[in-house]
């Protein structure tokens, strides 16, 4: 895990300490590969690291990690326990421990974070009560999570960090909620390769290989490929999906102090899906179908084409200074056409659902720009850091539907469906309101200031552009100013003090009576907490408060009702998160990593026209316990490794047609046994929702979409070293 201790052995027991690092890991990676083995590798230098072949004779060398991690997000070199905003790293290490192979499995294992599937088409990620709708690629803000955004393959990427509360300083519009990072695999200096096939409930087969190495003799040329194919059913009948994702990428020391990589990334996805789900009764109660009921037809079909390219040039001046450029850019496709079953069921008259479907295509595309300068200066005796930068981004997406030829409106029993009865239906024209398209760019500046020996002060401030262009309107924000301020105080070298005021804005092209365009709902993040780095870094604590306000949200004017389909709106509308999260991980002992969080929420709406005092995310549980645990076995050379996991919340309800549906608090259990066969191949079994409890995993209404949790399903997996 980042910032732990790692135990590494110059023989085949590297395996033995630790079955997921291998003895032929580079230590010679270029950055930011080297903020990363700096973490595992603290006092040492990079020359001290050198990892010989599989000898059995020689002695362990034992390196403790005083270096703690950096969080690329942030663009500076501030760790995790100098952040004054609660952050959270799942690296590599971590995904392959717990299997996590997409990103909504990722940031289901992520404090205080909710996972609500098949909300507008994709999966929808919420922290704190609001939807996440800020993310990044390796620093730079992109398009993803949007309307029918696919899901997202973990195999490139070395790890996620994820910062919650508000992130307008350098991302831009956005909620309060988080910012999502993905940091992608560079290309190292030596040779590394691992390939991993597995096996699963549900008939889900997955195969990854990846490779890495210098292109010359001087190691001024290096590129890696990863490549990952799945193909797998599901818990529910007859959905299927087949997953190809192919990611290059290659590095150029131009000089010794300047670095030019690139890279691409293509996804192709071919799915048939479930868009209906399960209803419940028309009073809210739970019908209790089976876990495997399937109430759409068997020639739905979702796929998705996306490819994403990028590349970045960075350069460190001989004062210390770095200046980075990155550029990001992506063109997606997807296209859906099914049939679900939606409707009333009543207790006493049976089932009025029907079958509603129809024909989508979305076309999306979006360019990145981020380039900033940070380095340290002396002022007043003392040293300090800062950061400006500017970034851009331009997105266009447009959607095209159109109906069935003839209407598949079709009667549906829910206990007695048969989805290959309905023949498939022609599709007519598709039509398209036209794209929209939407150009925001900003210029941020921020500073760290050196009070005093232990007391830092970080100020800045972001001004944003911010354009939407449709058919119909334009609507534009000019000058809008997001501010960011914090205090760090050490108490002692391992644990400090914080508190954060962080702003974010998000437009809104609702318009007024008099014609004019809405404010901006304005997010503000307050937060106060206590962040620790113990045991010579190995373990990371953190405790926080937070209050979050949001302000502004559109409100119908009272003083000028609705004439048909046209309103007016006020910004009147205001609603409050808050609550506690708290968080450790790392390596407690040698060969025992630990992560575990717990997060306690309330929402509610404090001025509303309709619902206030009631809560506004109803969905969000109040409290969230994450719990991740690995041990290696001590006996039998450290060959075998357990561990367990345990997913809980409380209950959680949502209204929705005059009904209201409720899930009860459960407690999920996972396991893995990990063996080494050699000190080249490691086998894990992992089993999930141990116990089989049934539940619902998300609610949407009494008529269709609410989402069983998975049962209880295992993977066997097998994974190869080089």
């Amino acid at each position: 895990m980042a910032g732990s201790r790692t135990v590494f052995k110059q023989s085949q027991a590297v395996e033995d300490r630790h079955p997921f690092i291998s003895n032929n890991k580079s230590t010679k990676l270029v950055w930011p590969s080297v903020a990363l083995i700096a973490l595992l590798c603290g006092r040492q230098t990079l020359a001290q690291m050198s990892f010989s072949p599989a000898i059995s004779t020689l002695p362990d060398i034992v390196v403790t990690a005083e270096t703690p991690p950096v969080p690329a997000l942030m663009k500076t070199t501030q760790s995790i326990k100098d952040t004054p905003q609660s952050v959270t790293i799942i690296d590599s290490e971590r995904m392959v421990q717990q299997n996590l192979q997409t990103l909504q499995d990722v940031l289901q294992q992520t404090p205080g974070i909710t996972v609500q599937p098949y909300q507008f088409l994709t999966t929808g990620y919420y922290a704190r009560g609001f939807k996440i709708d800020s993310f990044q690629q390796d620093g730079v803000p992109i398009l993803m999570g949007q309307m029918a955004s696919p899901p997202e393959d973990m195999a490139m990427y070395e790890r996620v960090e994820i910062l919650r509360g508000a992130n307008g300083l350098l991302q831009g519009t956005g909620n309060p909620a988080a910012t999502v990072n993905l940091v992608p695999k560079r290309a190292p200096r030596n040779t590394r390769a691992h390939a991993a096939l597995s096996a699963g409930s549900w008939n889900r087969n997955r195969g990854e290989v990846d490779i890495g190495s210098a292109l010359n003799d001087r190691k001024t040329l290096r590129g890696r490929l990863v490549a990952s194919h799945e193909d797998r059913g599901f818990f529910y009948d007859v959905a299927r999906q087949k997953s190809t994702h192919l990611y290059g990428t290659f590095e150029i020391d131009l000089d010794p102090a300047s670095l030019l990589r690139a890279g691409v990334q293509h996804q192709r996805i071919r799915s048939i899906t479930n868009m209906a789900g399960v209803p419940f009764y028309r009073d809210g109660s739970d019908i209790d179908l089976p876990v495997s009921t399937y109430l759409d037809v068997d020639w739905d079909r979702f796929d998705w084409d996306n490819t994403r390219i990028f590349a970045g040039l960075e350069h460190t001046f001989a004062n210390g200074w770095t200046a980075k450029v990155n550029l990001n850019r992506l063109s997606g496709e997807a296209r859906l056409k099914y049939a679900g079953a939606n409707g009333a069921v009543d207790p006493l008259a049976g089932s009025r659902m029907r079958l509603m479907g129809a024909a989508y295509r979305f076309d999306n595309r979006q360019f990145s720009a981020d380039g900033y300068l940070s380095g340290a200066f002396s002022l007043f005796g003392r040293r300090h850091e800062a950061l400006i930068g500017a970034n851009f981004q331009r997105t266009r997406a447009e959607q095209f539907s159109a109906d069935f030829v003839m209407p598949v409106n079709v009667s549906v029993d829910p206990w007695n469906w048969d989805p290959h009865s309905v023949p498939e239906p022609d599709t007519g024209p598709f039509r398209s309101r036209g794209p929209t398209r939407v150009t925001q760019s900003g210029i941020y500046a921020m500073s760290r200031f050196s009070l005093a020996d232990r007391i830092k002060l970080i100020a800045g401030a972001r001004v944003s552009q911010w354009k939407q262009n449709t058919s119909t309107n334009t609507a534009r924000l000019r000058n809008e100013l997001t501010p960011y301020g914090g205090l760090v105080i050490d108490i002692t070298p391992q644990w400090a003090v914080y508190a954060s005021y962080a702003q974010v804005f998000q437009p809104q092209i609702q318009t007024t009576w008099q014609g004019s365009m809405l404010d901006p709902v304005k997010g503000t993040n307050r937060e106060i907490g206590i962040k620790g780095e113990l045991l010579d870094g190995r373990l990371n604590a953190s405790l926080a408060l937070f209050n979050i306000r949001q302000r502004n949200r559109a409100q119908t004017d009272p003083a000028h009702p609705c004439i048909g389909a046209i309103c007016y709106y006020i910004a009147s509308g205001e609603v409050e998160s808050r609550g506690i999260e708290a968080e450790i991980s790392g390596q407690p002992l040698t060969g025992w990593e630990l992560a575990a969080s717990y997060t306690y929420n309330t929402t509610r709406y404090l001025k509303d026209a309709q619902a206030q005092g009631q809560a506004f995310a109803r969905f969000t549980p109040k409290h969230i316990f994450r719990f991740w645990t690995n041990y290696i076995l001590p006996w039998n050379s450290g060959r075998a490794s357990a561990s367990l996991g345990i997913q809980a919340q409380s209950r959680y309800s949502v209204s929705s047609g005059g009904a209201t549906l409720r899930q009860g608090g459960y407690a999920l259990a996972h396991m893995r046994i990990g063996y080494r066969i050699s000190s080249r191949l490691t086998a894990a079994l992992h089993v999930n929702n141990l116990f089989n409890r049934r539940y619902y995993q998300s609610l949407s209404g009494p008529y269709w979409n609410n989402r069983y949790g998975e049962p209880r399903n295992v993977a066997l997996t097998l994974r190869a070293e080089y």
